[in-house]
């Protein structure tokens, strides 16, 4: 569980589908995920495959500095 002001309580989902991870923003104020490679990426009700390691931020842009950022990594 992540809280803060701007997560929803049904933020977004992270599902391992086919050998891949997908995360789905469910949210009013959007999901925020940073590659490694550095390309910022938005979503608001849609999805995307997650893929080498990076960065989500619920509700805001990824800041690396803030405690409620999630750090992934697919292999």
């Amino acid at each position: 569980m992540v809280k803060g002001d701007l997560i929803s309580r049904y933020h977004s989902k992270i599902e391992h589908r086919r050998g891949k991870f997908i995360i789905t923003d469910q949210s009013t104020n959007g999901t925020f995920i940073r590659t490694s490679e550095g390309q910022d990426i938005f979503l608001r009700r849609e999805e995307f495959t997650l893929f080498g390691s990076g960065y989500i931020s619920l509700g805001k842009k990824v800041d690396l500095n803030d405690e409620n950022v999630i750090h992934f990594h697919c292999e």
